[in-house]
Formats: C-alpha cells, sequence, structure tokens
C-alpha cells in the first residue's frame, strides 16, 4: 500500500529515523513486526548514501 504524503526531507529526521528504528513521522520507536517499510530511498543530499523509512501502522493508515 502507498502512501499519498510525501515524506518528511532526510534533513529533518534523527538517526533512528533514517535507520528505520522510529516511525518517520511520530518517531515513536517501531516494533519489527508492526513496522510498515516505506522503501530503501536514495538520499538527495548525499545519492550514494540510502536511508530506510518506515511507519508506525496509526501514521501510515493516515496516510494512505
Amino acid at each position: 500500500m502507498a502512501t499519498t504524503t510525501r515524506l518528511p526531507a532526510p534533513t529533518t529526521l534523527s538517526d533512528a529515523q533514517l535507520r528505520g528504528t522510529e516511525c518517520v513521522w511520530c518517531g515513536g520507536r517501531l516494533a519489527t513486526t508492526t513496522a510498515v517499510d516505506l522503501g530503501i530511498r536514495p538520499d538527495p543530499q548525499f545519492p550514494w548514501a540510502s536511508w530506510f523509512p518506515r511507519a508506525c501502522p496509526p501514521c501510515h493508515r493516515a496516510r494512505t
């Protein structure tokens, strides 16, 4: 299921949000069993690097 909302800019996120251990929108800690994978994304500032956004189910539902 795709999101209908753009993701926050990587420069505005914490390291944990970039690694996918916290929700990209609310910053809540994610459980491996319930986190929604939003796909590997290239970092626009550093094209050789990637970031791994994930969301908690409530934030993902609100944006799909």
